[in-house]
């Protein structure tokens, strides 16, 4: 299932990116915060916060749907495997990575989550992240 959901995700990923055009800009190297989100309810019923994170959203990402930050009021989808992210949804998270503004996406390099004053890394769980 998680396989499968990251599979889509990639693909309409490529297929978005075919038909850009060649003048758009290159992603840049970014740090952001905000709060992390499951990209399904978020879409479609505009749900996020850690009540909301806490249930559904923690099952969302556990499953495999994508997950997401918003950042300044915009939402970014977070082209990593969700499943590790599932127990922060809802909470402050730190990325660092490659931000696509043309997809609204970021290729994350490292994630942290804000534990009272001290940020935790999150061992990320992908083809990419060992």
């Amino acid at each position: 299932m998680h396989k499968m959901a990251f599979s889509i995700m990639t693909a309409m990923m490529l297929v978005v990116g075919a038909g850009m055009p060649a003048h758009a800009a290159m992603p840049k190297q970014v740090t952001v915060k905000g709060e992390l989100l499951d990209m399904a309810c978020y879409s479609t019923m505009q749900m996020k916060g850690r009540t909301h994170g806490k249930t559904c959203g923690k099952r969302c990402l556990a499953s495999g749907l994508p997950a997401g930050i918003v950042v300044n009021g915009r939402a970014w989808t977070l082209l990593t495997n969700p499943a590790p992210l599932a127990a922060y949804v809802g909470k402050i998270i730190k990325v660092t990575g490659r931000m696509d503004s043309v997809d609204d996406t970021i290729f994350p390099k490292k994630i942290w989550w804000k534990m009272g004053g001290m940020w935790m890394s999150v061992q990320l769980r992908d083809q990419l992240h060992h």
